[in-house]
Formats: C-alpha cells, sequence, structure tokens
C-alpha cells in the first residue's frame, strides 16, 4: 500500500510533464553525443584535449576494487551519486543546471567514440564497452536529468507566483521517490553487468 502510494506520485508527476521532459532528453542526449562525435573527429586538437580531461575524470573515480579490477559497488555507489547530485541540481530554479550534466554525460560518449575511431578500434569495441551496462545505465540517467529538469520547471514557475506548481518539499519528495524506486534498481543492475559481464565481452572485440 505504501509503495503503492510512492510510484503513485511518481505517475502523476509523469502525466503533469515529466513524461515530457524525458522524451525531450531522450532525443537530446544521443544528438549531443553525435555533435560531440562530430566535432572531435574534424578537429584533432580538440579531440585531444577532451579525451585527456575524460581520462583524467575517469582516473579519479573510486570504481576498482583492491585487485585493480571494477567493483560494482564502487560504480553503483559512484553512479547513485551523479543521479542524485543531477536531479538536486534542479531545486536550483530558473538555471536548469541539469541540462549541463545532461551536456557533460553526452560528451563523453561522443568523445569516447571519436577516441576508438582516431586509435583505429573496432566501433564494435566501443559497442561493446558501452551497451552491456547501458541498457540499464542510460536510462537511468535519462530519467536523472529529466526529473531535474522538472523539479527546475515547476519551482520556477513557484517563483513566477504559479500556485498549481510543485512545492519544494513536493519536489524533494519525487527526487527521493524516483532514486529509491527506479534509479537503484537499474544503476544495481547496471553495475553488475559492468563489473562482470562487460570486460568479458569488451575482451572479445578489443
Amino acid at each position: 500500500m505504501i509503495l503503492q502510494y510512492q510510484f503513485d506520485g511518481l505517475k502523476n508527476a509523469w502525466h503533469d510533464g515529466l513524461n515530457g521532459e524525458v522524451k525531450r532528453t531522450a532525443i537530446a542526449f544521443p544528438l549531443l553525443a553525435v555533435l560531440a562525435f562530430a566535432a572531435c573527429m574534424v578537429l584533432p586538437d580538440l579531440r585531444a584535449r577532451l579525451v585527456d580531461l575524460v581520462m583524467d575524470a575517469m582516473n579519479g573515480l573510486n570504481v576498482t576494487g583492491e585487485n585493480g579490477s571494477l567493483s560494482a559497488l564502487g560504480l553503483l555507489s559512484n553512479n547513485v551519486r551523479a543521479c542524485a547530485f543531477t536531479m538536486v541540481y534542479g531545486l536550483i530554479p530558473f538555471l536548469r543546471l541539469p541540462a549541463m550534466a545532461l551536456g557533460v554525460n553526452a560528451m563523453l560518449l561522443g568523445v569516447l567514440a571519436a577516441w576508438y575511431v582516431s586509435e583505429d578500434i573496432s566501433m564494435l569495441g566501443y559497442l561493446a564497452a558501452i551497451v552491456p551496462h547501458g541498457i540499464f545505465e542510460l536510462p537511468a540517467l535519462v530519467l536523472a536529468f529529466a526529473m531535474g529538469l522538472y523539479v527546475c520547471g515547476q519551482l520556477t514557475r513557484r517563483c513566477r507566483g504559479d500556485e498549481s506548481a510543485l512545492h519544494v518539499w513536493d519536489c524533494l519528495a519525487l527526487i527521493s521517490r524516483m532514486l529509491l524506486l527506479v534509479l537503484i534498481p537499474l544503476l544495481a543492475l547496471s553495475a553488475v553487468v559492468e563489473a562482470y559481464v562487460t570486460p568479458v565481452i569488451t575482451s572479445l572485440f578489443i
């Protein structure tokens, strides 16, 4: 009964405009990734700088275990934190900061694809490194971006005097529901696949 009540809150938000944010995010994400890929292929110097930034960022993530292999727990912790922060950014009205997180993550995929091509690595290898866990992780990211944009829109309307828009506490409740009921399960599956399945599949192509 309590669980149904929590899902009903997400369902109401979905019909109130969250679905539109999800659709726009799902369209924008691959488009931005393709644009980043194209820019990196046309501008080799830009590609080199961005690849260095991406590699530094990835090396700074604490996602490996004691034996140096990927840790499912580390991956889960990192991804949950990233999604949570992305949604919380939406609590700042007017700025639409979750859109920046969307752009950065899309750019990451485009830059890595350009790096694979520039290094003459098969694109099958790139897909093998992304798709297995991406089946779960990418929808979670899209939902997190969309929720952040949705609550930002609600609070922006509230600041402009729209009494029908959600209060900040309602937005926090929605963020919590999305994280606990949807994102953490998706990200847990993604972390297990990325730690134990993706490396095996990637090794077949690289």
